[in-house]
Formats: structure tokens, C-alpha cells, sequence
């Protein structure tokens, strides 16, 4: 006795259009980040952060750019971390699922860190504010530890997840064994400065992963029917 199962359910084709929109979404803001990277200004004295004078001239674009990054963020993470839980259903995915949920909460908060960081820059920078006043806020904000609060645990968290949800990948056979290996780029990130030519180095690898894990999702959905006996 056999039960044919060749043609597609309506829960099938809803998923398969899901993972369709996730794995295009996942492949646009990687892309995306990475333009986004070589885009983001040096600051002129070095360090992590921006005097007045780096800001002004471009703030527009500045904040265009560093908002920009956030939502992209706060759409690229969670939706690898979704991609990877659907991905390891049996062995793994104890660690795709804490790293799932590490890497939801980092990134909200990482992207949030990232916006509120734009805006602290973008309004004192405002040609209508007295540049001297400009100048001492700017100063201020680069001097305040709640500048970065949010952002490193963040990005300590999506790290971390990270890099479970690879265990979880590698422990599963789910995906080719190099898409976990570029998305744990993430620990180079970590070293290699993410902006310019040289972040290249880390946001390339991680963004050809986040693309390749997203097309496994969808490879998984749009696999020839089985036939079961």
C-alpha cells in the first residue's frame, strides 16, 4: 500500500513561499550590510568614535546610513536565527534554539544601540545649533558609558548565539558544512574593523552565509515529494 504524496498541500505551499520571502529577505540585507559597510566613515582621530567635525558635513548621510544598518540588522538576525531553528529539527537543535533566542534579543538591542547612537550625532550636528553647543554635546554623548551600553552586550549575545546555532548546523548535517563555517565570521568581526575595505574581510564571508543558509530553508520546501510506503 502506498500513499501518494507528490502533489503539494496547501500547508506546503504556504510554507514554501514563506521560506521564499525569508531567503530573499536574508539575501537582500546581507548584501545590503555589506554595501552599508564600505559606505561607513572613518572616524579622523581613530577609535570608535566621531568627533563633531567627522559628523557635520555628512549627517545626513550619516544618519541615513547607521539607521539604515539597524533595520537591516534587526531583520537579518532574527530571521537566520528562524532559518537555522527550521532547518534542525532533531539532533542540534537544543543549541539552534538557545542561539535562536540569544541572537533575537542581541539583535533588538544591537539595532536599537545603533539607531539611538545615529540620533545622538544627527541632532547636535544640526547646522540651526550653535556649533560650539553642537561641539560640547557631541563631546558628551562620546563621553557617556550609556552610548554603548546597549550595543556590546548586544553584540555579544548575537555572537554568542551565533555561534550555538553553528553547533546546532554542524551537529545536524542540515546545511553544506560551509555555511556554518562563513557565519562564524561573526568571531572575526569581533577583531577585523567592520567598516571599509577591510571589513570586507568578515562581512563578505558572513553575508554569503546568511544567503546560503537561507537557500537551504528554501531547498528543504521546494525538494521533490516523497513518496511514503
Amino acid at each position: 500500500m502506498s500513499i501518494d504524496t507528490s502533489a503539494p498541500t496547501t500547508s506546503e505551499t504556504s510554507t514554501r513561499s514563506r521560506m521564499a520571502v525569508l531567503a530573499a529577505v536574508l539575501a537582500i540585507t546581507s548584501v545590503a550590510a555589506v554595501a552599508g559597510g564600505l559606505l561607513w566613515p572613518e572616524p579622523a582621530a581613530g577609535g570608535e568614535t566621531y568627533a563633531y567635525t567627522d559628523i557635520a558635513a555628512g549627517r545626513e548621510l550619516w544618519w541615513t546610513l547607521l539607521t539604515g544598518l539597524a533595520a537591516l540588522q534587526v531583520l537579518n538576525i532574527p530571521l537566520q536565527a528562524l532559518a537555522t531553528m527550521f532547518l534542525v529539527r532533531h539532533r542540534g537543535s537544543g543549541w539552534a534554539t538557545w542561539g535562536g533566542a540569544l541572537m533575537w534579543t542581541g539583535g533588538g538591542l544591537q539595532g536599537a544601540a545603533v539607531a539611538g547612537w545615529a540620533a545622538a550625532y544627527f541632532y547636535p550636528t544640526d547646522p540651526a545649533v550653535d556649533r560650539a553647543a553642537g561641539t560640547a554635546v557631541v563631546d558628551a554623548a562620546n563621553n557617556d558609558p550609556h552610548l554603548f551600553a546597549l550595543m556590546v552586550p548586544g553584540a555579544a549575545m548575537v555572537l554568542l548565539g551565533t555561534v550555538l546555532q553553528c553547533v546546532g548546523l554542524f551537529r545536524s548535517h542540515a546545511v553544506p558544512k560551509w555555511v556554518p563555517v562563513l557565519l562564524l565570521f561573526v568571531v572575526a568581526s569581533f577583531v577585523v574593523p567592520g567598516n571599509g575595505v577591510a571589513g570586507l574581510l568578515t562581512s563578505v564571508p558572513m553575508a554569503a552565509g546568511a544567503i546560503g543558509l537561507g537557500y537551504c530553508a528554501w531547498r528543504v520546501t521546494s525538494g521533490p515529494a516523497q513518496t511514503q510506503r
